[in-house]
């Protein structure tokens, strides 16, 4: 019995320290991306307000390794994320939103089409924001090595 508690005990104290450097590591990839918004005409103002509580979320690293598109074939891919009922949502989404989707898709050079597949796939047309908080998933995909530049 005792061996089996000194185990827990391990193997929580692991745990608990790879977190801890994982955490130390992200701080410190925090200071460094505040240089590079600095340089880019963030001010520092704004980057501690939005940044402050931001943290590492080590399942956003989990989604993000399981993402289905990396595994499902296109066709299984897109019949799971399109409808006749998505179709017609997207289209009032469009119809509500006309002149804000259109001048997103004139300032940033993105076609109206892939802004709005983007949009039903990844929040039903801003019905679905998901649980996690945004900031701080966005940071962490930053911070990891895989994509970071991507995310960066």
């Amino acid at each position: 019995m005792k061996q089996i508690s000194f185990i827990f005990i391990l193997i929580f104290f692991i745990i608990n320290s790879a977190f801890s450097n994982t955490d130390i590591e992200f701080q410190k990839w925090k200071k460094n991306f505040k240089k590079v918004a600095l340089k880019n005409n963030i001010s520092e103002k704004t980057f501690d307000v939005v940044m402050k509580n931001s943290k590492f979320l080590p399942n956003v690293i989990k989604y993000d390794r399981f993402q289905p598109e990396f595994y499902e074939d296109t066709k299984t891919y897109i019949s799971k994320r399109t409808s006749s009922k998505k179709l017609e949502k997207g289209l009032r989404f469009y119809n509500k939103n006309i002149d804000l989707i259109n001048s997103i898709e004139n300032k940033f050079n993105i076609e109206k089409e892939l802004l709005l597949s983007l949009m039903g796939i990844e929040t039903n047309f801003g019905t679905y924001v998901g649980k996690m908080d945004i900031i701080s998933s966005l940071a962490t995909l930053s911070y990891d090595k895989r994509r970071s530049e991507f995310f960066y």
